[in-house]
Parts: C-alpha cells; structure tokens; sequence
C-alpha cells in the first residue's frame, strides 16, 4: 500500500499544524497576494520550500517552517492608490505580521528576527541567521512565481 504523504510532508505537518489550521492563518485565505495568489497560498508555499531547503541543509527546520508561514501575517493593505504604497508596505508588514504571530505562539529572538527580516533590504531588520536568509531569498522567490501564476503547480495543498 503506497503512502498518500512524503516523508517531508508529515514531517512539515508535525512542525506547523497547530499553526496551519489557526483561524488567523486561515483567515488569509481572504487576502489576495501578488496577483494571482492568496496570501495563504502564498505563506504556504514560503513554508514548505524554506522547510525542505533548511531540512536539506540541517537547519532549524521548525523556526524555518513556522515563521514562513507566519511572515504575511497581517490583514487588509491601507491606501495601495499611493505611489509610494510599496515601499512603504515592504517597511511596515514585517512588523505588523511580528506583531500578530506573537499573539499566536511564542517566539525566540531567531524566529523573531526571521519573521521582522524577511523584506530586508526592503525593510530595516537585518537577517542574522541561516534560516532568515533563506526565508527572505524563498519569499522573494515565491513572489515571482507568483506574479507568473506558477504559485498551484509547485504548491502542495495537503501537507
């Protein structure tokens, strides 16, 4: 009998299902995400690449997985009309997702500092570890897919 989930993916479940079924994270579902994809998606796709890459390279797999997908933890966008609206979004959602994925779990100052930097050089937080560089190059990654609309051939929707 074939198993229906790789190794990773149990693996990756065991590491972030309590935060994966949190109606806060749920609720980004709501929030559409560089065009052609859901914040949600997005997040989730963030997760499971920074996830496989950090177990890979024997990292620390847990931090990488949940504030992956914890890094666009933040609701609606205020005035996206204004021109300077990007780099002032790029500045501000780090600390606001920080903010709001504090009120979910705890977190060290590694998983802080993964979730605060994840926009820099966009951003003022400096990534001072392994796993907050590869979450910034996996998210900056992941916003060009998708912008091209690849974001659901790459995404495992059942972790």
């Amino acid at each position: 009998m074939e198993n229906c989930c790789s190794t990773w993916q149990v693996e990756f479940s065991y590491q972030v299902g309590d935060l994966l079924y949190a109606p806060e994270v749920q609720a980004l579902h709501n929030f559409p995400h560089h065009h052609r994809a859901s914040r949600y998606d997005h997040a989730l796709l963030v997760a499971q690449l920074s996830f496989r890459v950090a177990r890979t390279f024997g990292l620390d797999c847990r931090a990488t997985a949940r504030c992956s997908l914890l890094h666009d933890l933040y609701s609606g966008c205020k005035d996206s009309s204004s021109p300077f609206f990007f780099l002032r979004h790029a500045w501000t959602h780090p600390k606001r997702a920080l903010k709001n994925a504090q009120t979910l779990t705890y977190l060290t100052g590694k998983e802080q500092n993964i979730i605060a930097s994840h926009m820099w050089p966009m951003c003022k937080a400096l990534p001072k570890s392994r796993e907050a560089w590869l979450v910034n190059v996996v998210d900056s990654f992941v916003a060009v897919i998708d912008v091209l609309g690849w974001n659901h051939m790459i995404l495992r929707s059942k972790p």
